[in-house]
């Protein structure tokens, strides 16, 4: 066989092992299908549904959906399917899901829930992808007719000054300043070091943080709760009040309140 010959032979078979190579990844990767539906959640807010079937004889290992929703979408954690990640940023909300494995014939709901803060038209995308590289979108456009917004707003007062062995009492009030309801709220206070709890308004529990239940709480209402500690060291003391809800808050920077006291000996 002539040199000529040989290196036509040596081409030939690396061209065929190429081929060879391509089929099998292909081969190997999953064909995925996607839908995607919008729904709503017990409290009535936005869910959106990505339902990703594998319709491939092949395992679709670590598969991701990834929704691309506006920025003006607020995440309600925990998402209902669980596992979901909420990024804000400038331009859009992004929020990835996974799982470990789609098994062939298998479909599975990627599920989350978010709260809409403007009435333009919602254009959300989610893409489906897998290890083997096989991949799937979806797109869908709704239009929210009216939004409810909820902030919470904290404040704080305290006796002052305060005197060793005697009670210092704190009054944390919750507002809620915005049109729509809050669930699920709870005042909460970081109990100052140096003091001794004595007692709280009824609901609250205690440890080194106090928790009271509010419960639910309309537009432009205002719930208070004192918390009674004493104090045993002089000096300065600070106690840092916050809140816990269910319900989106646009704006965290006034959900918590300081207070500093000087306590006599």
């Amino acid at each position: 066989m002539s040199h000529s010959t040989t290196k036509h032979v040596v081409i030939a078979l690396a061209l065929l092992t190429l081929t060879l190579f391509l089929a099998s990844a292909a081969q190997a990767q999953a064909t995925l299908t996607m839908g995607l539906a919008l729904g709503s959640d017990p409290n009535g807010e936005p869910m959106y549904t990505a339902s990703v079937t594998n319709t491939s004889g092949l395992d679709a290992p670590n598969l991701t959906v990834t929704y691309t929703l506006p920025a003006a979408e607020l995440p309600i954690s925990p998402s209902p399917s669980g596992g979901c990640l909420f990024t804000p940023g400038p331009s859009h909300l992004t929020v990835v899901c996974q799982i470990q494995n789609l098994n062939p014939n298998q479909t599975h709901n990627f599920v989350i829930a978010v709260h809409p803060t403007d009435t333009s038209p919602q254009d959300v995308t989610a893409v489906a992808h897998e290890d083997g590289g096989g991949s799937a979108s979806a797109f869908i456009t709704s239009q929210i007719t009216g939004v409810g917004l909820t902030e919470m707003q904290v404040t704080m007062i305290s006796t002052n000054p305060g005197k060793v062995g005697e009670a210092l009492v704190y009054t944390v009030t919750v507002t809620n300043i915005q049109d729509d309801d809050a669930r699920n709220v709870f005042a909460l206070l970081a109990l100052p070091k140096f003091t001794t709890f004595v007692s709280a308004t009824k609901g609250c529990t205690h440890g080194i943080l106090v928790n009271c239940k509010l419960g639910q709480m309309s537009p432009g209402t205002s719930k208070s709760v004192t918390i009674t500690v004493l104090p045993t060291v002089s000096g300065w003391t600070q106690a840092t009040a916050g809140v816990r809800l269910t319900t989106p808050d646009r704006d965290f920077t006034n959900n918590s309140a300081a207070n500093s006291v000087w306590i006599n000996p």
